[in-house]
């Protein structure tokens, strides 16, 4: 049979049978195995790390591959089924168990590590900022005063503010690690969240916020005539995969992702991803 590629809707409409076997046994592998069926979710707008063909709706890139591996791993007649998910809904598709594990440039962090089981990092990429190309900001220095567009759930609002202080924009008595929320910040900059990329680049032409920050491998997608990356890079962000809390298919992927680290398999998979 040939790779299942489905869609989040259709993974939705399937979910009472698909979370039926996710976590009812207590080997995850061997549900896997006798279902023969590997859920993935992943992203499908990123160039190099995952995207889906508008046409055939093949998934490709260095995530969709990884995934492939893993299930060929697990066992010979095993398949992927694909879904798709953003940075604002992933973490509740695995919570729910429409997934397995989500390879969706989900960056490993102390405060997941709380919640989820993650994998040793198989890419990496920094923090930048996108911005018009018209727009008087050249550097994070001109953001001061700005509002800045992110994506609901991930990093990036965290990792600009630490990197503003370390340049002396912001005082750092303002910040507190563990506590800190971007909708609430507003020392300098502003934050605003949304669910998508796409609803960001609207806001940037709307001028509802004045720039993009999220990882590098992301916002070069959006490059173009009108848009550009700041030269600025900070806050290296190490993607790993995610599973549910205990189950014995997160130290089997993260043996499988060290072993490819080591062997050389990863660094020819992202290479051949960044000549295309």
């Amino acid at each position: 049979m040939s790779i299942k590629k489905v869609s989040l809707i259709f993974s939705c409409l399937l979910g009472l049978s698909l979370c039926s076997h996710s976590f009812a046994e207590d080997s995850h592998l061997q549900t896997i195995k006798d279902y023969e069926e590997f859920r993935v979710a992943v992203k499908n707008d990123v160039r190099i790390l995952s995207m889906q063909d508008e046409r055939s709706g093949e998934y490709k890139g260095i995530e969709p591959t990884i995934a492939n591996m893993i299930a060929k791993e697990i066992g010979e007649d095993v398949e992927v089924t694909f879904i798709t998910i953003t940075s604002a809904n992933r973490e509740s598709i695995l919570d729910s168990g429409y997934a397995d594990c989500m390879i969706g440039t989900y960056t490993i962090s102390d405060d997941r590590k709380l919640r989820y089981d993650i994998s040793s990092p198989y890419f990496e990429s920094n923090v930048s900022i996108l911005v018009h190309k018209n727009s008087n900001i050249n550097s994070v220095a001109d953001l001061v005063g700005k509002k800045i567009g992110i994506i609901k759930n991930s990093n990036s609002a965290k990792e600009l503010v630490k990197y503003m202080i370390s340049k002396g924009l912001i005082e750092d008595s303002q910040y507190d690690e563990w506590s800190f929320k971007p909708e609430l910040w507003s020392d300098k900059i502003g934050f605003e969240s949304y669910e998508s990329n796409q609803a960001v680049l609207t806001a940037m032409e709307r001028n509802y916020v004045q720039a993009f920050c999220c990882d590098k491998v992301i916002l070069s997608s959006f490059t173009g005539d009108n848009l550009k990356l700041l030269s600025e890079e900070f806050a290296p962000q190490r993607y790993g995969i995610a599973t549910r809390q205990g189950s014995d298919l997160s130290p089997f992927i993260d043996a499988l992702i060290r072993k490819w680290h080591d062997d050389g398999t990863l660094e020819k998979l992202v290479s051949e991803n960044l000549e295309k």
